[in-house]
This record gives structure tokens, C-alpha cells and sequence, in this order.
């Protein structure tokens, strides 16, 4: 028996070997194909850019001959300036005029042309006009073949600037007494008004005539805001802030003030004028409640703006170094010349929020303090500095956001702001919170065990960025509670597919059903299966999304009466929808949970009118393989995503269409983008895996190889 179990085992391990290696032996005939075609379209794409520098050198050449007929052309008008220059000094000439005065037989008349001062217009330039170019001979030019494949397509717009807007509330205005920082996170949730201080709050309630009065608790220091006008009068030292409130309540404007951080004791002083109080916690919320002696407080958490604190990348990307966040204390970097006679007070340092370098921490401390490290710190072969814009430090909150978007890893004490850990959170750019009392060994190992993983960092940095709360709808319970109209467009989705098959309507409803953003619509055109089953099924599987959240209530099924294409199909399905975006679920591939809500809310960092996934992973379970494609294409405006990971405005859709063709209509619509100037989007890797029996078509194009495995455990986060 045991021999017999044995030879099974050996069978079965053989088979199993077998069929790895003819997975690996189709793979590899796949990534020869590949190559072969790569080859091809490689000499192909050097004929065509060869005859388009030629074309382009044949520009150049006629707008050099343009340029040269141009110059001769003017100097043909110069020399018949000159001729018309000595024309009219002839005419006025005296002897000329002095003739015409005897034909008049009138003796004043020649008395007056002899004393009338001769007139003669000014000598035309050469100077004005340039001189000849030497005619340039045509120059040939020529591509040689490059068969490397593109590692990501060139971003249209590769660097971050602080937009302009929209607004999500542009019928309301708001004068802010705010800080710097609030003003970046409120700036696109209202009109809103910053440039007036104690001198001309009345000429700005005349002109604006704002609904609002918000009021932040502002503190001294670089990012005070309202150019530092209101501190007098947020201290109570003046009556300004007290005259501006009784102001508003006789116009009829709302008042509040909000107590992003600070004491209590004393913000109550300014507070206690004001109609409503907001605090950032519900803890803080009893302490004002106390204070006050009213109920009149409300909860306005800490938050980030998407159009602000974004992950899109700033010029140049991330470097390796790691910035410091409040007072990290690490170990002094070793030094052959005193490792000897180092002290133990010399064996750590402190980074203190805001320190630069000194020279005498440079070349070390006679007394055996602690040397503050700065920008040439080396900790593991990386550089480690404080963050920028901490303390008294006034570099600028552009900079500062520029900042956040250059660290490879962010530092942070326990007890540091954390508004400040949100925002670089917001940027996508990871954060190790240290406990209290950690070792500066232990800080340092923790920072280089992450460091040296960068598929884990990345994982960190996007779970992190999903974390943090836009405050757009931390604002809807305060106009509630104020008593303002609070009208703005929550954004509605329509997720539409192509179902050919029972197989693949069941795997569709299974993906929609994991989201936790339910759309509010669902369009479906099928193939090979009943209309009536297939919204049985749906409404089977999608029934309980209403009960937990109301949202999904209209399901749109259409059987095809003739044989569509998923171009075709998509494109029916794409006239039948109604929500304010349009998202494409291909049914064979898989969704994680947080797709939809982590596509829509890359609408609110970019003015994009179509957002998706250039970067992401791919399974052929034939030959078992997981594949990266496109790695590094994310956070960029991009021309071309994949068309299972497509998320649009519905008007831009509707005006584009769908090509009527089965696999390649996603690319057919990425060069109408093209063409048309509609910006594309490229977010994360993430929430999505692209299942395919064989790479097919753009599958293989920039692909890296992850491994033998499905690719569940790594793109489903």
C-alpha cells in the first residue's frame, strides 16, 4: 500500500511539474510572440517618426525661405520708403513752392513762401529693417529601431500646482478669518474672502455682502492668516473682532468660530460673541459647552482638501530621504575620528521640529551634547532632515506642500499635529507614528525595514491616503445646523457592462455587490441570457445593498437581439444611463471593495474628465503568472487607461461613445481623448485585477513579471 501511495504521490507530482512547466513553456512562447510584434512595431514606429522629423526639417526649411522672402520683402518697402521720402522733400521744397507762388501773380504770396520755414519729413532707416539671412540648407533625419518597450506613457502634466478651482458651493460667500492652512482646506468650499482686517471690515461687508462669518482660532507664527491682522483682536486686547460680529448680526449673517487647536480658556474670549461654535472632537465639545453655558456647539474634525493634499506628484518625483516630524530623537551617525572617544551623551540626536544645521553640529560638540542633524544627516546611507513649515520655520505653504510630495518617508512623533500627519497622509507619502520612548535604534531600523520594502510602502502610503476625510461632507451638518442652504452635486454613479453568458452576469454582481460606494444605477446588456432572469438575479444579489445604504434603485437590463460586439453593447448600455459619472465593469475581471469609492474621489483632486488605471495587475491563470503592467504610470494625467477600470463624466462619455469592436474599443476611445484634448487621469494600482486566458492585445505592453501566484493577496487592498 505504502508503495502504491508512493507511486501516486510521484504521478501527481509529476503531473503537477508537468503542468507548471507547460504554463511556464506558454508563457514564454507568449513573451516571444511579444517580443517579435514589440520588434516589429518598433521599426515601424522609427519609419514613422523618420518621416516625421523629415517633414518636420522640410517645415523648418520653408519657414527659413518664408523668413528670407519676408526680409527681402521689406527691403523692397524700405527702398520705396526712401523713394517716397525724396518725393515729398522735392515738394516741399522752396524753390518748387517759390515757382507755384509766381503762377499765382500775387506778391505776398512769394514774399510769404520765401520767410515760411522749409518742412521736410524724417529720412527713412535702414536699422529698421533687418538684414538678409543666408538661405539654410535642408538637413535629412533619421530614427534608428528601438525595440525596448515604453516603461509608462509621457504624463501630459507631470507636476503639482494649487489649482483655481471649482467651487462646491459657488452661491455661497464666506468672509474667513483663518490661518493658512484652513485657508487652502475651505478655499474651494464657497466663495470666499481673506483680504480685510480691523481698517475695512465694513467696506468688505458692503461690497461682498457675505452669508457667512467663519472664524478660526488662529495662533501666531508663519502660517497665520489675513496677514496677521485679527491677532489683537483674537487675543481680546481690541474690540475689532466684537464690532465685526455685532455687525453681522444686524445684517443677518451667521457667525462661527471654530476651534482648530489651542486653549480653550483662552479662545473663549473671542468665541463667546459669536452665534455657533464648532471644536475638531466630541471631548472638546463638552469642554466648550462648559465653557459657554449654551448648546450652541457643534463637530468640525481636522480634514484635507483633495484639490490641495493630493497624491499628485510634484516636478522631479520623491527622493529616498526621510523627512522628520517634531523632535525625533535618533543615534548620532558613527565617525571614524571620534568613535573612539565618544561619550555616552554622544551616542543619539536630536531632530527638533523646524533645526537646521549648524556648523558646529557638523564638526561636533566640544561639550559632548547632542548635535541636531539637518539636511546632511545619514542615517542607513539616507539623508534624514525636518520637515519644512514646523515651528518658527516660514518657508511657505506652497513649499510645505511641495515638501510632502518629496519625502520617501515621513518620521512623526506621538504627539505632533495631526493635521499636519493628514495632509502628508493626503499626499500619499507614508508615515511612521513613533511611540513614546522609543530607541533611536529602533526608530532607525523601523524606518529602513520600510524603506526597503517599496511594494509595502506603497500599499502603506495608499492605505494611508484612503484614510484621511475630505471635508466637503464634514460641512453638510454645519449649514444644517446654522441654517444656510447646502446645494452641491454628490456625483451619482452608473456602473454599466456587457454580460455575454450566465458565468459572467453572476460574476459581475458579485463584484458590484462588494463595493462599499453603491452606485445608484446599474445598466446591463446581455447576450445569451433571459431578460427576466438576468434582473432576477440582480436584484437577488443587490437587494440587500438597499436596505444597508437606499442608493441602488434602478436596475436597466437589455437583452440583444442580434450578436453585439462589447464596444457596441457598452455603448447601448452608455445611452441608457443617468448618473453623473459612468463607470465600466468588465465582467471577467475582479473588483476589490474600495474601487469605486477610490476612483471617484480622484474627481475631487483633478480636473480630469475621465479617471481609471493605467498601472495594474493582471492574472492569466493558464500559465498562472501575475503581471505588473505599466508600473510606475500612477498619480499622472495619461492618455490612455484600461478600459476595465474606466470612470467618466457622463457627458464627456456620452459625446465620445464606444467603437463598435469586441477588445480594442478602450484604445479607439483613448485616441478620440487624444484627439480632443479630454484629460485622462491615472490613479492607483490598486482594488483591481484584469483576469485574461492569454495576454491579449495591450495586455504584455510594459508589463513586469510578479511571480507564479494569483495576485488576490497584493492588488485587493
Amino acid at each position: 500500500m505504502s508503495e502504491t501511495s508512493d507511486l501516486e504521490s510521484v504521478k501527481r507530482a509529476l503531473a503537477q511539474a508537468v503542468e507548471e512547466a507547460a504554463g511556464a513553456a506558454e508563457l514564454a512562447r507568449l513573451l516571444t510572440d511579444y517580443q517579435r510584434r514589440l520588434d516589429d512595431a518598433a521599426r515601424s514606429e522609427a519609419d514613422a517618426l523618420t518621416r516625421m522629423r523629415e517633414a518636420e526639417a522640410r517645415a523648418r526649411t520653408a519657414e527659413r525661405q518664408n523668413t528670407q522672402l519676408g526680409k527681402q520683402l521689406a527691403e523692397q518697402r524700405y527702398q520705396t520708403e526712401v523713394a517716397n521720402w525724396k518725393l515729398a522733400s522735392v515738394q516741399e521744397s522752396r524753390w518748387l513752392k517759390l515757382g507755384d507762388a509766381l503762377h499765382t501773380k500775387n506778391p505776398g504770396t512769394v514774399a510769404k513762401t520765401l520767410k515760411e520755414p522749409v518742412k521736410k519729413p524724417p529720412a527713412p532707416k535702414r536699422s529698421d529693417f533687418g538684414p538678409e539671412p543666408s538661405a539654410v540648407p535642408e538637413t535629412p533625419a533619421a530614427v534608428a529601431p528601438d525595440p525596448r518597450a515604453p516603461q509608462a506613457s509621457a504624463p501630459m502634466a507631470d507636476g503639482f500646482e494649487v489649482p483655481k478651482g471649482p467651487l462646491a458651493r459657488p452661491y455661497l460667500t464666506v468672509a474667513a478669518i483663518v490661518d493658512r492652512q484652513t485657508e487652502a482646506m475651505l478655499r474651494y468650499e464657497w466663495r470666499q474672502v481673506t483680504n480685510f482686517g480691523p481698517e475695512n471690515w465694513a467696506a468688505m461687508l458692503d461690497q461682498h455682502q457675505p452669508h457667512l462669518l467663519f472664524v478660526e482660532s488662529v495662533q501666531p507664527g508663519p502660517r497665520q492668516g489675513n496677514g496677521g491682522r485679527w491677532l489683537e483682536a483674537l487675543a481680546g486686547e481690541t474690540r475689532a473682532l466684537r464690532d465685526l460680529v455685532e455687525a453681522c448680526r444686524k445684517r443677518g449673517v451667521k457667525t462661527v468660530f471654530w476651534h482648530s487647536g489651542g486653549s480653550v480658556s483662552r479662545a473663549v474670549l473671542a468665541a463667546e460673541h459669536f452665534e455657533y461654535v464648532l471644536t475638531t472632537t466630541e471631548a472638546r465639545v463638552r469642554e466648550w459647552r462648559a465653557a459657554l453655558r449654551h448648546d450652541r456647539v457643534g463637530v468640525l474634525p481636522l480634514a484635507v482638501q483633495p484639490r490641495v493634499h493630493n497624491p499628485i506628484p510634484a516636478v522631479g518625483g520623491r527622493t529616498s530621504d526621510v523627512f522628520t516630524l517634531g523632535a525625533v530623537v535618533l543615534p548620532a551617525p558613527a565617525r571614524p575620528s571620534d568613535a573612539a572617544a565618544a561619550e555616552p551623551d554622544q551616542d543619539q540626536t536630536q531632530v527638533p521640529a523646524g533645526a537646521a544645521p549648524k556648523n558646529g553640529a557638523a564638526n561636533g560638540a566640544a561639550d559632548g551634547a547632542p548635535r541636531p542633524q539637518g539636511a546632511d544627516s545619514s542615517h542607513g546611507g539616507r539623508g534624514w532632515q525636518p520637515l519644512p513649515g514646523q515651528d518658527d520655520d516660514k518657508t511657505s505653504y506652497d513649499d510645505v506642500l511641495t515638501a510632502y510630495r518629496r519625502a520617501g518617508l515621513v518620521v512623526a512623533v506621538a504627539d505632533v499635529d495631526a493635521r499636519v500627519v493628514a495632509e502628508i497622509a493626503a499626499c500619499a507619502t507614508p508615515v511612521l507614528r513613533l511611540a513614546a520612548g522609543v530607541k533611536p535604534e529602533v526608530t532607525v531600523a523601523q524606518a529602513e525595514a520600510l524603506l526597503s520594502d517599496a511594494g509595502g510602502l506603497d500599499r502603506e502610503a495608499h492605505l494611508g491616503w484612503r484614510r484621511t476625510v475630505p471635508v466637503t461632507s464634514l460641512l453638510d451638518p454645519v449649514f444644517d445646523v446654522v441654517g444656510l442652504p447646502n446645494v452641491r452635486n454628490t456625483g451619482t454613479v452608473s456602473v454599466i457592462a456587457a454580460v455575454n453568458g450566465a458565468a459572467e452576469l453572476e460574476h459581475l454582481l458579485d463584484q458590484i455587490a462588494r463595493q462599499i460606494h453603491v452606485p445608484g444605477q446599474l445598466v446591463i446588456v446581455a447576450e445569451g441570457v433571459d431578460a427576466v432572469l438576468v434582473e432576477k438575479s440582480a436584484r437577488q444579489i443587490l437587494t440587500p445593498l438597499q436596505t444597508v445604504a437606499a442608493v441602488l434603485q434602478d436596475i436597466v437590463v437589455r437583452v440583444a437581439d442580434v450578436p453585439m460586439t462589447r464596444g457596441a453593447a457598452l455603448d447601448r448600455a452608455l445611452r441608457l444611463a443617468e448618473g453623473d459619472y459612468v463607470a465600466v465593469f468588465d465582467p471577467r475581471d475582479v473588483y476589490g471593495q474600495h474601487y469605486l469609492s477610490d476612483l471617484v474621489r480622484y474627481f475631487g483632486s483633478s480636473d480630469a474628465e475621465i479617471v481609471g488605471k493605467a498601472s495594474f495587475y493582471a492574472y492569466l491563470p493558464e500559465a498562472g503568472a501575475t503581471l505588473l503592467r505599466q508600473p510606475g504610470a500612477e498619480h499622472r494625467f495619461l492618455p490612455e487607461i484600461g478600459g476595465g477600470t474606466l470612470l467618466g463624466r457622463r457627458q464627456a462619455l456620452t459625446d465620445l461613445g464606444f467603437a463598435d469592436v469586441s477588445d480594442e474599443w478602450d484604445e479607439v476611445l483613448m485616441r478620440q481623448c487624444r484627439a480632443d484634448g479630454v484629460r485622462v487621469y491615472s490613479g492607483d494600482r490598486y482594488s483591481y485585477i484584469c483576469v485574461r486566458e492569454s495576454a491579449v492585445g495591450r495586455l504584455l505592453g510594459s508589463a513586469r513579471l510578479q511571480g507564479y501566484f494569483p495576485a488576490e493577496p497584493v492588488a485587493l487592498i
